[in-house]
């Protein structure tokens, strides 16, 4: 179980991006592979584990994160609500 919250602990550490390109990070030898989007007013992070496939999606409203990691139901605050990137458009 604490291994389940430091996993999406982490996960919320990570910068949002306001597009759906799949990002990944390398910790204590697992690497996070995940998209996010924004969904309303919420964020919702989606990915998988490797080695294992194990996967997760947890939604983000406002201080509140709930969602499921490996299966596992999870439920937790934040310090400060995630605020996504703004992508813009280029003039070509």
């Amino acid at each position: 179980m604490i291994k389940t919250f430091l996993t999406a602990a982490v996960l919320l550490s990570l910068p949002v991006a306001a597009y759906a390109g799949e990002r990944s990070f390398k910790r204590d030898g697992v690497t996070y592979v995940y998209t996010s989007k924004q969904v309303g007013e919420n964020t919702v992070i989606s990915g998988k584990t490797l080695p294992s496939g194990s996967s997760y999606t947890l939604t983000v409203r406002g201080k509140k994160v709930t969602g499921h990691v490996g299966g596992t139901p999870v439920a937790f605050s934040i310090s400060k609500p995630l605020v996504p990137t703004i992508q813009t458009a280029s003039a070509d």
